[in-house]
């Protein structure tokens, strides 16, 4: 009698260990990327005060690629 609970709770407490542990690592997972969203952006805050002059090619809000010389040089 005793041997079945106490194999019964062995098999209890390791089913939800493995839970909790894919539990925390999703909460991991999440926090992770939410953390890294804001650094992005923090940084294109950041970027955008500090010359706000400077045409980007990377954010360009024309879905035209724009070649880097336009133009011939005679």
């Amino acid at each position: 009698m005793f041997y079945i609970l106490k194999v019964d709770l062995l098999v209890a407490a390791v089913i939800f260990s493995a839970a909790g542990l894919i539990i925390l690592i999703l909460f991991a997972w999440f926090e992770l990327k939410a953390y890294a969203a804001a650094q992005l952006r923090i940084y294109k805050r950041l970027a955008s005060f500090a010359n706000p002059f400077a045409i980007s090619r990377t954010f360009s809000r024309s879905k035209v690629r724009a070649p880097l010389m336009p133009h011939k040089i005679q």
